[in-house]
């Protein structure tokens, strides 16, 4: 069973990025080696905090997922300790416009592995262009298992925004004490 990985559950604000760098001819979301020089390290911006703001708060997440996914330290740690190694990391600072703090604990991430895995007949799913790649949206996501090749963390080809994350991985997570990230249930959540 496979888990849809995001930023962090609702329950738990947290921070998130305002900027991220574009980098000429480079693409995190396409689940192949980037082969272009990547400038190091990667400049990101945080939002300011808004106290008034419902799904933001002061607590840096383990995890970013935007265009470009960011993972801290720990949290890389814990998937090379769970043998969840096909990824490239980048050296990233993460400026806090609101203290001026700068953040080198996390690194960008180019996922290494993206997987046409999704049962359209049984998937609810809206496919643009006629073509069954990228941009598909999910309102409920059913995967044919077998054609996961039992890859425990890669992108979605059919949504490359996805990225998904099996049982297994996820429990060893949550037993490290990352509960605050969220492992989104893909019968229910919208891609």
């Amino acid at each position: 069973m496979y888990y849809l990985l995001d930023t962090q559950d609702a329950n738990f604000p947290c921070r998130w990025l305002e900027d991220e760098p574009y980098i000429e001819g480079v693409n995190f979301r396409l689940g192949k080696k980037i082969t272009k020089p990547v400038p190091t390290p990667l400049q990101y911006t945080l939002e300011p905090l808004d106290e008034l703001a419902t799904d933001s708060g002061p607590e840096m997440p383990a995890i970013f997922v935007e265009n470009t996914v960011l993972f801290r330290d720990d949290f890389i740690a814990a998937l090379l300790e769970a043998g969840v190694n096909n990824f490239d990391p980048y050296e990233v600072e993460i400026h806090d416009p609101d203290n001026g703090q700068i953040y080198r604990n996390y690194k960008a991430i180019n996922i290494l592995g993206i997987v046409s895995a999704a049962d359209m007949t049984k998937s609810d799913a809206t496919v643009h262009d006629n073509v069954a790649l990228f941009d598909v949206d999910f309102d409920g996501l059913v995967l044919d298992q077998e054609k996961t090749m039992g890859i425990e963390l890669f992108r979605l080809a059919e949504a490359n925004t996805a990225i998904l994350i099996h049982e297994r991985v996820k429990n060893f997570l949550i037993e490290k004490g990352f509960t605050h990230v969220s492992f989104g249930d893909l019968s229910t959540v919208a891609l």
